[in-house]
């Protein structure tokens, strides 16, 4: 009990006991209107909880399908499989070949982080270097700039996305081994790939004209809010205005194939 009401208690005792002296001692007199007791003030209600985070289970393996490989010895496979898909110079000439899977996760995990992690990146490295123009002092993004990324935009926004898809479930078991290798073992991958997706497609729109600063060796963008985006987010500000439209129509593609093979699987 604390200790207004211990005091309250008090009160009322030596109020009892008072009163009760004289009312044996003198007339009882006309009761005073009683006090209304305080009221305590109300305590603001519980934030309400989170809800929990959107989950997309993947369909199951058909039973009648070969094993897949382990993930050590991947490789061989899933290069047949992307090259079927997006035909073998494409493949060649953008993805490395080796720890595919591995490398596909650990990218796509870092996409809504402050940098990606270069040396297990998916894909080679667009040709150098930025492009940027002189205005005065100012340093800005080159319109040309976005033709290093034209071939990629070109060869991703092709692939049909429903097969896309397909591929990426029937390789599931060693997507999601991939990523709880990395240290999420009771978390899906699925969902972090749709979350990944959501995330990307809410990238601003760049102004149009980007300026840049150059504090070191690399460029930065000098507005603040743009140079505290995502790498994923950046990557999309230094494509043009067409090719981010195209990138993003074949993730919100690639997001309802994903998001409608996840609901085949609910009871």
């Amino acid at each position: 009990m604390d200790e207004k009401k211990w005091a309250a208690v008090l009160v009322a005792v030596g109020v009892i006991g008072a009163g009760s002296a004289y009312y044996f001692t003198h007339p009882a007199p006309v009761p005073p209107p009683a006090e209304t007791p305080p009221v305590a003030a109300a305590e603001a209600p519980p934030p309400a909880p989170a809800p929990p985070p959107a989950d997309y289970p993947v369909p199951d393996q058909k039973p009648d399908l070969p094993a897949l490989p382990a993930l050590a010895e991947s490789d061989a496979g899933i290069r047949g499989a992307l090259s079927d898909l997006v035909g073998k110079g494409s493949f060649e000439a953008f993805l490395i070949p080796d720890m595919l899977i591995r490398r596909i996760v650990v990218t796509i995990d870092n996409l809504p982080r402050d940098r990606l992690a270069l040396p297990l990146r998916p894909f080679k490295r667009t040709p150098p270097p930025v492009l940027v123009r002189q205005d005065g002092s100012r340093i800005l993004l080159s319109p040309e700039n976005s033709e290093r990324y034209s071939a990629a935009v070109t060869v991703f926004t092709a692939i049909d996305a429903g097969k896309l898809v397909a591929l990426y479930f029937r390789w599931y078991p060693l997507f999601q081994r991939a990523y709880a290798d990395l240290g999420y073992p009771d978390r899906s991958f699925n969902n972090r790939l749709v979350e990944v997706i959501d995330h990307l497609l809410a990238t601003p729109e760049p102004p149009a004209e980007i300026e840049l600063v150059q504090p070191k060796v690399a460029y930065e963008f000098a507005d603040p809010q743009l140079e505290s985006l995502s790498s994923g987010e950046k990557m999309l500000l230094r494509m043009n205005e067409a090719q981010r439209n195209a990138v993003k129509t074949q993730l919100k593609a690639v997001r309802a194939a994903v998001v409608a093979g996840a609901a085949a699987t609910v009871p």
